[in-house]
């Protein structure tokens, strides 16, 4: 064996564990039972966050994490290291929804209506540097049916309640 064919094999070897990283949290489940749906950002420890309308009731800030895998929750203590939490919001009451860039890749932020139309222009311009914080304020509205990042729409998503007071 020369040298050329070890640095095949090193470079080979390599390939194949950056391409298992993506999959390897998509898989979902864990040992004892396989059907369970894991997050797939590491920090996140789940994927159901409180959606009682008493825990929101006093809630006017949200802050996310921003992952290429996920949103992850950080306030309210509702959503904290949740992936994709559910909003509970409230027609008409203003909310700040602000995230930070965790992992140096673009992401904005986005209230969609069921159409997958932005709502009332609701979107921030979003970044790619790493630490770099955006806020988005808004009125909630019966039209908001989910918030994503546009650049990652398939991964980044949660959905959106908005209750009547």
């Amino acid at each position: 064996m020369n040298s050329s064919d070890d640095s095949r094999r090193s470079f080979l070897a390599g390939v194949a564990g950056l391409a298992a990283v993506p999959v390897a949290g998509c898989l979902g489940g864990d040992d004892d039972d396989p059907s369970v749906e894991e997050p797939v950002v590491d920090v996140a420890e789940a994927l159901e966050g409180e959606t009682d309308p008493d825990a929101w009731r006093d809630v006017s800030e949200i802050r996310f994490e921003g992952w290429v895998g996920g949103w992850v929750g950080v306030e309210p203590p509702a959503i904290d290291r949740v992936e994709n939490p559910t909003l509970v919001l409230f027609d008409g009451r203003e909310y700040e929804l602000t995230w930070e860039n965790m992992d140096g890749i673009h992401h904005n932020v986005a209230f969609w209506d069921a159409d997958r139309e932005v709502v009332d222009g609701y979107a921030t311009e979003g970044n790619e540097e790493e630490g770099r914080t955006e806020t988005l304020a808004f009125e909630a509205t019966p039209e908001m049916a989910t918030y994503r990042c546009e650049y990652q729409p398939a991964g980044q998503v949660g959905d959106v309640e908005v209750r009547r007071e």
